[in-house]
């Protein structure tokens, strides 16, 4: 187990398992983006659009004109300063003040808009239709505006006719003029009479309009509509900053990533045991020790597994074992592991010694001893204040069960290798008269007294759940490269019905979470008979299976 073999790389997040894992975030961005749009949509000015078709019919006088090319015509005649001018005028007039200029009508920022068709081409009965739509924050305003339009257009355009049949009409009266035999002032003459009536006809031949009512709804009011934009912008920002995170904090998603890290088998996995609740010590665990209250429920199962895996690494040594348990970071229910463990140990009759070596938050003594008085525990066996055998105590839900508490935190701690030595010391005594022992570690990255337990114990058992950090993990194993430790394997917790925010929330609030309830008592059992070592264990490692 080297921290140099270990490949981050295949920790790296997808966008689907940094959504899942961030949901939370990314629904929330999703909301939050959707309600602004929504406020955005509420306190913007009202702006309504106001609609109407002209179809623009094909000039007689204009037959030897090429289609597209007289239709462009009429398009830019309407977007021209002369129409703009014209329909302002009729606007203003029909509103009764100057509420329209020429700005309004032509320009940069105009609120007139032309949409010719896509191809600008005459249809079947020989026009072409044009959208034309004006913009204004008053409803009767974009109606008048844009039916002026079309009125000045259609004015406009009579008035090009006009001018185009006078000039028609004057070259031939000059032909005539010019004419020197009688056949071509004749022929002259038939050329002026078609051209008066194409002028009439034309003139006769308005366009076809259909007129713009008065718009009942503003352009910019659809909430719906802004909401489901803002928060499908919302859901897609989210998931991005999620990816990004997750990216960041790499997490164990995967009840089998551990195996990358620590390069041991999974020998528990075991279901949350505790009741959901946002932060701790608002409501206590309502089965912290399935063993003892629901002993044939599955997570009750699942304990026995995890203890028959660690009766089977005992057996294959043929000695007695000292198993610390230990976990990156604190309340990760390493502590309860550790006791529904012993408890399914022994059911079968084996001597068990559990040993809570976590004196900051004592939460084994307080499952395995409830309601017991503060006596002295580990804390002083371990500063030689206390014997071992004064200190230990039978714990009421099975009589092979021996608990040598946390006692009281000492202002003045035992550290470095006087801490190492005593911790030898207790482990050989412990094991001189039980068959397993199972310690109760510290946070690996919170004491650093831990690193000696997993030094001084023959085995190590790691304690994770979900949502734990890869680079928390890597660091653990950093720090028990630094001495000789011997991971048999690892227990994952999975995670209850508690959401993952509230979870993470959970799990980076400090201080001590409230005690379990008092849990129905067995009938007291007699003190295990403790014989204290008549010599340290060695030294030397067993090789791991």
């Amino acid at each position: 187990m080297k921290a140099t073999r270990i490949d981050q790389g295949r920790f790296e997040p997808t966008v689907f398992g940094a959504v899942r894992r961030y949901s939370a975030m990314v629904l929330l961005i999703g909301v939050l983006m959707a309600a602004a749009a929504v406020s955005y949509t509420l306190v913007q000015v009202q702006v309504y659009r106001a609609t109407a078709t002209i179809t623009v019919p094909q000039s007689t006088l204009a037959h030897d004109e090429n289609p597209d090319q007289y239709f462009d015509s009429q398009v830019l005649l309407m977007q021209s300063q002369q129409v703009a001018d014209r329909a302002a005028a009729i606007a203003n007039a029909t509103l009764n003040g100057n509420v329209l200029s020429l700005g309004d009508f032509a320009g940069e920022g105009r609120s007139l808009e032309i949409t010719p068709p896509a191809q600008s081409a005459p249809g079947a009965f020989g026009s072409s239709i044009v959208t034309v739509s004006f913009t204004w924050p008053n409803a009767r305003v974009a109606q008048m505006g844009v039916n002026a339009a079309l009125q000045a257009f259609d004015e406009e355009r009579a008035a090009g006719i006009l001018a185009q049949g006078a000039d028609a009409v004057a070259a031939v009266d000059r032909a005539i003029q010019d004419s020197r035999t009688q056949g071509q002032r004749i022929e002259l003459l038939k050329q002026r009479t078609q051209a008066l009536v194409d002028v009439q006809l034309d003139l006769a031949t308005h366009p076809t309009v259909a007129w713009a009512p008065e718009p009942q709804l503003p352009v910019n009011s659809s909430s719906k509509r802004s909401g489901a934009v803002g928060l499908l912008a919302g859901l897609v920002l989210g998931a991005v900053l999620a990816y990004l995170r997750a990216a960041r904090h790499r997490c164990l998603d995967d009840r089998l990533d551990p195996v990358a890290i620590y390069d041991a088998p999974l020998i528990g996995d075991v279901p949350s045991t505790g009741k959901n609740r946002i932060l701790p010590g608002f409501a206590a665990a309502s089965d912290p020790l399935p063993m003892v209250v629901h002993p044939q429920s599955a997570a009750a199962e699942a304990f026995r597994f995890t203890a028959a895996s660690v009766e089977r690494i005992r057996t294959a040594r043929d000695e007695q074992l000292a198993v610390v348990f230990v976990s990156a970071d604190s309340g990760d229910g390493r502590s309860t592991v550790v006791a529904n463990v012993a408890l399914a140990a022994a059911e079968s009759g084996t001597p068990v010694m559990v040993v809570d070596a976590d004196a900051a938050w004592g939460t084994l003594t307080e499952l395995l001893l409830p309601g017991s008085e503060p006596t002295d525990g580990f804390e002083q066996v371990v500063a030689g204040r206390s014997l071992m055998s004064d200190c230990i105590e039978a714990s009421p839900f099975n009589g092979d069960i021996t608990v040598l508490p946390a006692g009281p935190t000492r202002t003045k701690r035992t550290t470095g290798t006087a801490y190492a030595h005593a911790v030898e010391r207790v482990i050989a005594e412990a094991k001189a008269s039980f068959d397993l022992v199972l310690i109760d570690s510290p946070a690996v990255l919170r004491m650093a007294n831990a690193v000696e337990l997993v030094n001084d114990s023959d085995a190590a058992i790691i304690v994770l759940g979900p949502d734990e950090l890869v680079s928390d993990h890597v660091a653990v194993v950093e720090r028990l490269d630094q001495v000789e430790s011997n991971v048999v394997g690892y227990v994952y917790r999975r995670p209850g019905r508690t959401p993952r925010f509230v979870r993470r929330l959970r799990a980076r609030t400090t201080g001590r979470t409230a005690g379990p309830p008092r849990l129905a008592l067995a009938p007291s059992a007699p003190r295990f008979a403790f014989q204290p070592a008549k010599e340290p264990r060695s030294t030397a490692r067993l090789p791991r299976d």
